[in-house]
């Protein structure tokens, strides 16, 4: 057995290890809960306060504007080289517009937030035609309790939004396999939303606004119980006169007639 001489500078080694040991956890630990805190709290902060009450048809927390003003545009529009506007004839069921990338200037387009929005749900999605495959997102972003609107067929968002979905993308559009954002992640108008090449056949992509205080007057019998169909709106009509011309003048001429977008000099 070690003396009491010498077993003394050993116990107080020991003691002085565990001590530093228990002084790094310690600060180890303080640190990750300080940053979980300051993550959580700017959580907190980007939220947006909303009224007392959910959008009727996203059913999520909102604030009440019927007609938010969409300050900045959507992509380049020299770049676009054609439009196909949303239609009411009701077998179509078609509540967007279909912008066409001009290939013979560029092979992609930037997408930024048109209005100040939320980014409430989305898919990153998978999608088999003619023998090709379009990998992309839908976006889904509300605007107010009246108000909301959806891009479809990003095919390179930001990473703040990547990193939000599943790394698979699903095979199915079904709802179930939609990510929802609780809180939503804002944007300011004008924020980069990423870029799109559109689809991998026809080179486009979809942009589509609807108002749930309009109503549309369909052609013929609607085959849906969605009622977005009932609500969608020409969602060039929301941008500021010089905006909104810019992209009037490229849709295509005998589509005008079936569609809600007639309202070129308001």
């Amino acid at each position: 057995m070690l003396s009491q001489k010498g077993f003394s500078p050993i116990l107080i080694l020991i003691v002085v290890t565990a001590a530093v040991a228990a002084g790094v956890f310690l600060y180890s630990n303080y640190s990750q809960n300080k940053s979980k805190t300051n993550f959580q709290n700017s959580q907190v902060s980007s939220q947006q306060t909303y009224d007392s009450k959910n959008n009727s048809y996203l059913g999520v927390p909102c604030r009440s504007n019927p007609q938010p003003k969409f300050t900045h545009d959507l992509t380049n529009s020299e770049m676009i080289q054609k439009i196909t506007p949303p239609s009411l004839i009701a077998s179509k069921m078609q509540d967007r517009a279909f912008l066409w990338i001009d290939q013979s200037k560029t092979t992609k387009v930037p997408i930024y937030t048109p209005v100040d929005a939320d980014l409430i749900r989305g898919i990153y999605k998978m999608r088999i035609t003619e023998g090709k495959e379009t990998i992309d997102y839908d976006l889904h972003f509300q605007v107010s309790c009246e108000v909301w609107f959806f891009i479809n067929h990003i095919s390179d968002p930001t990473d703040k939004i990547k990193k939000l979905f599943p790394n698979t993308p699903a095979t199915s559009t079904s709802s179930e396999n939609y990510t929802k954002f609780s809180p939503p992640l804002h944007f300011k108008a004008g924020d980069l939303i990423g870029y799109t090449i559109g689809t991998v056949q026809a080179h486009n992509f979809d942009f589509a606004v609807f108002d749930l205080n309009n109503t549309n007057k369909l052609v013929g019998e609607l085959k849906s119980n969605d009622t977005r169909f009932n609500n969608f709106i020409c969602p060039f009509d929301v941008f500021p006169a010089n905006i909104k011309s810019n992209y009037y003048q490229k849709l295509i001429p005998d589509l005008i007639p079936e569609s809600n977008c007639h309202n070129h000099e308001k």
